[in-house]
């Protein structure tokens, strides 16, 4: 049985040296940045004495909570409440292979009703609803909705009673489970040409690593890639997923290896990071951009200033600048709050305030 070796950027990353990138991605990222209106936002600090944050690597807002998985954390979940400004907070989870614990949590996401979160157990090809209100009530009871038997890296619930699924497929890059269990395969992943589509699909996959999430109705979903300038947008329903629009500023270089027991794809250092982190509400799509390469800026290029807001026709909105770099984010349901994770010492929880107006706003040049 051949042993997937993933390697998921946001995790591990993997990368190698070469004289130069191929990426080509300047003049269509130019050309891309130009599109945006900008904004410079500020960052607050937030509960600096009460919380304690070691390696956070997701973030989902839910029913005006905040919720952040800490993978070294005693405890891997931290939940503020948004509603009291004091920001009431719980912790919750455990790793481990029993019941009501977790092994490697690769994605956070809404599940069809209020004050339900979905956490999906990559190792344990587990998609799991937890219940805020009876984590609020110190009530530590999971619900398992979906257990994944295709080996996918990512899993969500739909409000179609179905469920979407991310993985390094044979041929494809997402799944549509119908509520009997039925699969149907959508898309492949990014290529440039032809012979680049030679590579095979899982292969290119892992070059191609990336964000997928979802909107809080559960019928949209965006695709950002973080080694290459490129995001795709889907609908969703209850037998379908379509591709409604596909931004390509640029491909990434990278070396294809595959033998009996193992695979890979790692990229160059020289090539730029591109989109680190993605959020969606049922407005907009935020991307957060780097620019750097790993070569030139070493850890730094993990970290962006500049988030981009995006409308799900595709049409650009805002480009907002942050005053500090940050390595995740998530956005409150009403647009009008970037709750963000940055390193500054110590790892820290910064609250940006989006104004609704365009005052102090430029074009990008």
């Amino acid at each position: 049985m051949v042993k997937l070796r993933f390697v998921i950027v946001a995790l591990v990353v993997e990368i190698f040296l070469i004289t130069a990138c191929q990426q080509q991605d300047d003049v269509s990222m130019q050309e891309f940045d130009k599109s945006f209106v900008v904004k410079q936002l500020k960052g607050r600090q937030l509960f600096t004495e009460r919380l304690m944050l070691g390696q956070p690597f997701l973030m989902h807002c839910v029913d005006s909570n905040l919720v952040i998985y800490d993978n070294i954390a005693d405890s891997l979940f931290t939940m503020i409440d948004l509603r009291h400004e004091d920001g009431r907070i719980w912790s919750f989870g455990r790793k481990g292979q029993g019941g009501n614990e977790f092994l490697q949590v690769f994605s956070l996401a809404r599940m069809p009703s209020d004050s339900l979160l979905g956490i999906y157990d990559c190792f344990k090809h587990e998609l799991v609803q937890v219940n805020l209100h009876d984590i609020k009530r110190g009530i530590e009871e999971y619900s398992l909705v979906k257990k994944d038997s295709l080996l996918s890296t990512k899993v969500y619930a739909t409000r179609f009673n179905s469920f979407v699924g991310m993985g390094f497929y044979d041929n494809n890059m997402l799944t549509l489970t119908d509520p009997h269990g039925a699969v149907a395969y959508w898309g492949e992943y990014p290529y440039r040409d032809q012979q680049e589509r030679s590579i095979s699909n899982r292969l290119r996959g892992m070059a191609y690593q990336g964000t997928l999430c979802m909107n809080p109705s559960l019928d949209k979903l965006v695709y950002a890639v973080r080694s290459a300038p490129i995001f795709s947008i889907y609908s969703v329903d209850s037998v379908k997923i379509e591709e409604t629009y596909h931004f390509a500023g640029g491909y990434p270089e990278y070396r294809p290896e595959e033998n009996e027991n193992e695979f890979s794809a790692p990229v160059s250092a020289h090539c730029k990071q591109a989109f680190l982190a993605a959020y969606a509400t049922d407005s907009y799509i935020y991307l957060l951009y780097s620019g750097k390469s790993f070569a030139d800026s070493k850890l730094e290029a993990f970290q962006g200033n500049s988030i981009y807001r995006i409308k799900w026709d595709g049409k650009p909105d805002f480009k907002f600048e942050l005053d500090y770099p940050i390595k995740n984010f998530c956005v409150d349901d009403q647009d009008k709050i970037i709750y963000a994770i940055a390193e500054k010492g110590e790892t820290e929880l910064l609250r940006f305030s989006i104004d609704d107006n365009t005052t102090g706003a430029i074009k990008s040049h």
